[in-house]
């Protein structure tokens, strides 16, 4: 039985890592710790991650995409993009929480 050679894991690698093309890079004017949080997440409203639920259902991948690059282009998690979302709805609908 023949020993494998070593793997040269520095042949793996470059040194002129370059973002994938389709990649979206997220562009920030200000540190994250300056950034306001929106409205509905301010410390009173702020949601906590250990009293979150899941929530799961399909949508169409475009709307998918068209989502997720609004969080992205928001710099907002998914869930925080919902939040604000469903509380513009109530607002227009003038329905309380």
């Amino acid at each position: 039985m023949s020993k494998r050679p070593p793997l040269d894991l520095m042949a793996l690698t470059t040194t002129e890592a370059a973002p994938m093309p389709e990649a979206v890079q997220r562009v920030t004017d200000a540190p994250a710790k300056d950034r306001k949080l929106p409205r509905s997440l301010t410390d009173s409203a702020k949601v906590r991650t250990e009293n979150l639920e899941p929530l799961a259902f399909k949508v169409p991948p475009a709307f998918r995409k068209r989502f997720r690059q609004r969080a992205v282009d928001a710099d907002l998690k998914l869930n925080e993009l919902l939040f604000e979302a469903l509380q513009a709805w109530e607002e227009k609908h003038k329905i309380g929480s």
